[in-house]
């Protein structure tokens, strides 16, 4: 029961923010051409706000383990790899490989990370979460403007490719918010306050827009696809990669962070990414609508599975 009620006090929220924004969607009251401005709006500043200052306010120090940090960064690439090449022979429509392959291996770290491992684990685990995401969120970003690259010109321009890494406002903010904590800068209280209060409307305000832009005909044709995606996503890629790291020895607080890494749905952050670099927005929002919705299912049965056995 215990299980259950942290999927659903944390999947309901956002499942309730995506039905304000299907409303929103039925009652006309925006364009396609604003829902994409706040898209941008949101990929560019508010997400952004929000993971800066997750990890600004993060005990860095106390949580860093890089064993863990280098076997977490390596089965996300490990991920990324099998899903781009699975997807290359499967899918015709060169749009759709890397929405679909960011899909499965991208994770809503940055708004589901924290209060899963902390429901399960305190503070200890929020902690090795925030200190993860200096390496995962990095890291996932740079690999969806490599997806994104090689499936747009077939061939990898680096120089274009690092530009893209380099002026991408997550990774920007993953490397700020990390050397101001571990500098010990302290910005003031007074210029804190208001960017903190805009981050947390960075899940809230993605999610609305998701809904509106949600179109069922669209879904219906995408079937086969979002499937593929939503199975792979919260089934095969957390199964696989928590019984590595349990066979690696890890427990506790550690294995809720890495809970809260693979078994989260596909992160709302790759619909404006998938826009701003010319994949299927209306796929990858589906996407992300529906592992979000079925996240409640697969995430209680891995917070069940896992404390059965001893490993929280």
């Amino acid at each position: 029961m215990q299980g259950f009620a942290l999927a659903f006090n944390v999947v309901v929220p956002l499942v309730v923010y995506m039905g304000i924004g299907v409303l929103t969607r039925l009652l006309g009251l925006f364009s396609e051409n604003t829902l994409k401005e706040m898209n941008a709006a949101i990929f560019k500043v508010f997400i952004p706000l929000s993971l800066f200052f997750d990890i600004y306010n993060a005990d860095l120090g106390a949580a860093f383990q890089w064993p863990l940090m280098l076997w977490t960064a390596g089965l996300i690439t490990a991920s990324f790899v099998a899903a781009l090449l699975v997807c290359k022979r499967t899918i015709p429509d060169r749009a759709d490989v890397p929405t679909v392959a960011q899909g499965i291996y991208r994770s809503n770290t940055v708004l589901f990370g924290t209060v899963i491992s902390r429901a399960i684990a305190g503070d200890e685990g929020a902690a090795i979460t925030a200190a993860l995401f200096v390496v995962v969120v990095p890291l996932l970003n740079i690999l969806a403007v490599v997806d994104f690259e090689v499936m747009r010109g077939g061939r990898m321009n680096w120089r274009k490719t690092l530009w893209q890494i380099v002026k991408n406002p997550l990774v920007l903010a993953g490397i700020f918010g990390a050397l101001a904590n571990l500098s010990g800068i302290r910005l003031p209280e007074i210029v804190c306050q208001p960017l903190i209060t805009l981050g947390t409307m960075a899940s809230p305000l993605a999610l609305v827009v998701l809904g509106a832009m949600l179109s069922f005909k669209s879904m219906v044709s995408h079937k086969g696809r979002l499937l593929a995606a939503v199975f792979c996503k919260l089934v095969a890629v957390p199964a696989v990669c928590m019984t590595v790291m349990a066979l690696l020895g890890y427990r506790g607080a550690a294995m809720a962070s890495l809970l809260a890494m693979f078994a989260s749905p596909t992160a709302v952050a790759s619909t404006p990414m998938a826009q701003t670099l010319g994949g299927n927005v209306k796929l990858a929002g589906e996407i992300v609508a529906l592992t979000t919705a079925f996240s409640v299912v697969t995430v209680f049965l891995f917070v069940a599975v896992l404390s059965n056995i001893g490993l929280f």
